[in-house]
């Protein structure tokens, strides 16, 4: 007989089993909204009328809120799979959402199961059905969306953590995404009837075009009907382009540059040669005036012993002179002294 656990309380478990009765087992470390599996013999039925009805008030909160769905989480590779999970983290129901999940769902028995344990069992039939293949585009996109956002983000590091580990575990090497999308997402994709997931990596296609030279313009509906393989293999293919055409710009900005700093070099190089020829002709000039000014200084030496050479003759006529004027003058004075 199985049974849902409903409470725990120290090493007693309440569980309501699928008779509709409340049995008391022990606690073997079980968790609340926990399937079990029990055996006639050993369940102990509460009878006591108090115990009855608190039992009964337990039954009623707790199978409320077993069956109350709190979070929706959505799992993409080609098929396209939504699990409605209960605040205890059960699946409560699984469907398809593309025509290749029908395939899947048909054969895939999680009800009531772990949601990490329900996507590793989804995992092993998407293998089994040849969507999980050995390839570097391969790819498993879940989303995870519900009314309390830190509970949805404490599953998305639990569904990741655990997901890339058994994907690593068996072999496979399929990237593997999750994160946590808003109500409005929800009710957008299902407008377009896709999963939020399929939604997200689409749109991340459509910015990924952005800047790549040539890109065709992004058919969001021939995309949404596209697995995750081609739609990973298309954002890589324009990342890399983007890439190269950023390299490609960053090389001829860089040839740009060394062109300026050239030309810089250059005119730097004709200033200098420029100033050098001033600065040579300043040197010719300035040769050329002291070569007219030791002239004009040659001159004036010439002229200088021109000058004294005319002196020392006139002083060497006037000596010559002297000697005659002084035997005139004598001449005379006899002449004189005669008379």
């Amino acid at each position: 007989m199985k049974g849902i656990v409903i409470e725990i309380n120290n090493n007693q478990a309440a569980v309501l089993s699928d008779n509709g009765a409340v049995v008391r087992i022990k606690n073997k470390n079980y968790e609340t909204g926990q399937v079990v599996r029990m055996k006639e013999n050993k369940m102990n039925f509460i009878k006591k009328a108090g115990s009855i009805a608190a039992v009964l008030a337990v039954t009623a909160a707790g199978s409320f809120a077993y069956a109350l769905p709190a979070t929706y989480v959505s799992l993409d590779v080609n098929p396209s799979i939504e699990y409605t999970v209960n605040t205890f983290g059960r699946v409560l129901s699984v469907k398809a959402v593309n025509d290749d999940g029908e395939v899947i769902t048909t054969e895939l028995d999680v009800k009531n199961v772990n949601i990490s344990k329900a996507v590793k069992v989804t995992i092993d039939k998407l293998r089994e059905g040849g969507y999980i293949t050995d390839d570097e585009d391969a790819g498993i996109v879940i989303t995870i969306s519900g009314k309390n956002d830190e509970k949805a983000e404490e599953l998305v590091e639990k569904l990741e953590e655990e997901t890339k580990e058994y994907v690593e575990e068996i072999g496979e090497t399929a990237e593997v995404e999750v994160e946590a999308v808003g109500k409005e997402r929800v009710e957008e994709a299902r407008s377009l009837g896709v999963t939020p997931g399929k939604l997200n990596l689409v749109q991340k296609l459509v910015k990924s075009t952005e800047g790549v030279e040539g890109a065709e313009e992004i058919d969001m509906e021939e995309w949404l009907d596209k697995s995750v393989k081609e739609i990973n293999k298309a954002i890589k293919e324009n990342r890399k382009q983007l890439k190269e055409t950023s390299k490609a710009v960053e090389k001829a900005d860089e040839e740009d540059a060394e062109e300026a700093n050239t030309a810089d070099e250059d005119k730097i190089e004709d200033k200098t040669e420029e100033t050098k020829v001033k600065n040579n002709k300043g040197n010719e000039k300035n040769k050329v005036n002291n070569i007219k000014n030791n002239k004009n200084d040659d001159i004036e030496d010439v002229e200088d012993e021109e000058t004294e050479e005319a002196e020392a003759e006139e002083n060497e006529d006037e000596s010559k002179a002297a000697p005659s004027n002084k035997t005139n003058n004598s001449s005379n004075n006899k002449k004189e002294k005669n008379n």
